[in-house]
């Protein structure tokens, strides 16, 4: 690891000192496009130093960075320093790998209550093998809907941890036309494939199904309503 690491840690240190001038931050003026780029940097190292991963001592940090800057000899042998840094490294990559653990089974967990408590509310609920649920709004007369097929539709797509609008074309724009699986989130390919021409379907996607879909945001169950208007035959 470079040897700029120990001192980013200690220009973090100086981030942190500012609080505690007399001189308020609220008070400083960044005169041009050095003095915003300098202050952009030393909040990130100061947020770099204040994360949670190790419970750095700011005055030891302060004074590390005022002790390299000056060109003084170092407390720390380079093998120390390497072997500190490394260490380091680790702790940050671990917590943060951690946390993603947990983002993922916090959300899982959420969903799972979701969709429990959908089940429950509405017996009109039909559970898809590929494992999305799914509600017959309307059942269409014409054929059904085959991968690589083109098709006009209309859709609605919903957050379903908190409704907002992902997006649709009604109000917004004309029917969609577009070939069925070219592209589209895994979800949508799979679902559409159950329906007819005519057809008006309400789709609950787990957020395995909907990886890569526009305006959704990461580990999010999504609704999306489909109107399917035409198969073309060509």
């Amino acid at each position: 690891m470079k040897k700029t690491y120990f001192a980013l840690f200690a220009t973090a240190a100086l981030a942190f000192s500012l609080a505690s001038c007399n001189s308020s931050a609220e008070n400083t003026v960044l005169n041009d496009e050095r003095d915003s780029l300098s202050w952009a940097m030393g909040m990130s190292l100061a947020q770099t130093a204040q994360s949670n991963f190790y419970n750095f001592d700011k005055e030891v940090v302060l004074k590390a960075f005022e002790s390299y800057m000056a060109g003084e000899k170092q407390p720390i042998s380079t093998d120390e320093y390497n072997a500190a840094c490394q260490y380091i490294s680790y702790l940050a990559t671990t917590v943060s790998h951690q946390q993603t653990e947990q983002k993922v089974a916090d959300n899982t967990k959420r969903q799972e209550e979701a969709f429990a408590k959908l089940v429950a509310d509405n017996p009109n609920l039909k559970k898809a093998p590929e494992g999305f649920y799914y509600e017959v709004l309307r059942e269409g007369k014409g054929p059904k809907a085959v991968y690589g097929k083109r098709l006009e539709f209309d859709f609605k797509g919903t957050n379903m941890f908190t409704g907002e609008l992902i997006e649709q074309t009604y109000g917004k724009r004309g029917s969609v036309i577009h070939v069925l699986g070219n592209p589209m989130f895994e979800g949508l390919i799979e679902g559409m494939q159950y329906m007819r021409a005519g057809s008006k379907y309400r789709f609950y996607f787990p957020h395995e199904k909907v990886t890569g879909a526009k305006g959704v945001p990461p580990l999010t169950p999504v609704i999306y309503e489909i109107e399917l208007h035409t198969i073309f035959e060509d």
